[in-house]
């Protein structure tokens, strides 16, 4: 398939260039003799972090439309929002469902492709959506670890069916689920519980989830681990954020293993491991 990848000029089968004016807009010329009506389908891969990102899609589409190419698969392995999946309160509004997901819709994309994303919400709102997991990135993970003995802890509740359907991927028998107990005025976590663990035999303790943000959760986890065992700790997460830095997660964490769906290079000396999930094909 023919790419247009917006995170990489050198690997994109069709050349462009961004152009940014003094008001803020940007604009994308494309290479026009590459643009032929012999292609049958455009593969526009992207991040979509921002606003920026975004009108670079759309612009992105609309030239290829222009040039008469109507089939366009667009690939954001984070998609912006993601875990704005219902209103939070009064006078506020659910932004996957009236916001991003309908702009995306408007451009009438064959399919939209998006890894491990946070709520079914975004697949109930996004037209033509395709979701790929995280079993690559456990892969890589599990490969640098190199070693089977180990247990899988989820964060909460929630992800409990990504982290089972990882365990029966890779015939892991070890799986504990962690609950958050919550301040009821603020929503704070207060602290985080976990269940009897078996370790016999254990090796390592890896943690699985989409998403880290500031990584508030991950350490007061890593606490409630480190109560019962000493044993090494990874961090397994789909899209790095990582807002309050890598000081108090070093602390904690062997390694994190991520993928460049965000950015694609943390200068952390190593700390970091992340699997390029732009060079496929899909």
């Amino acid at each position: 398939m023919v790419t247009l990848d917006l995170t990489s000029l050198e690997n994109s089968n069709i050349k462009y260039k961004i152009s940014k004016f003094p008001d803020g807009q940007q604009s994308i010329t494309l290479d026009k003799p590459q643009i032929t009506q012999r292609m049958s389908m455009i593969l526009l891969k992207s991040r979509l972090n921002s606003f920026k990102d975004l009108e670079l899609i759309i612009t992105a589409n609309q030239c290829l439309r222009e040039f008469g190419i109507e089939d366009v698969n667009l690939y954001v392995p984070y998609f912006l929002g993601g875990r704005s999946d219902r209103k939070f309160g009064e006078g506020q509004t659910n932004y996957l469902k009236n916001v991003i997901c309908p702009i995306i819709n408007s451009q009438k994309f064959n399919k939209v492709v998006v890894m491990d994303p946070h709520s079914d919400v975004l697949e109930a709102c996004l037209d033509n959506f395709v979701k790929i997991g995280n079993f690559e990135l456990v892969q890589f993970a599990l490969d640098s670890i190199n070693d089977k003995n180990l247990t899988l802890i989820s964060p909460d509740a929630g992800a409990l069916k990504k982290i089972f359907d990882v365990a029966a991927k890779f015939q892991i028998e070890n799986v504990v689920t962690a609950s958050k107990v919550r301040d009821m005025k603020t929503g704070d976590i207060i602290r985080t519980e976990l269940p009897t663990m078996n370790l016999d035999g254990i090796n390592h303790i890896v943690i699985i989830d989409d998403i880290c943000d500031g990584g508030r959760t991950f350490v007061e986890l890593a606490r409630a681990i480190r109560e019962i065992t000493n044993l090494p700790i990874y961090l397994v997460v789909t899209h790095g954020v990582f807002s309050a830095g890598f000081n108090e997660l070093q602390k904690h964490f062997t390694n994190i293993f991520t993928t460049n769906s965000i950015v694609d290079r943390y200068d952390t000396d190593g700390f970091v491991k992340q699997l390029n999930v732009f060079n496929n094909n899909l």
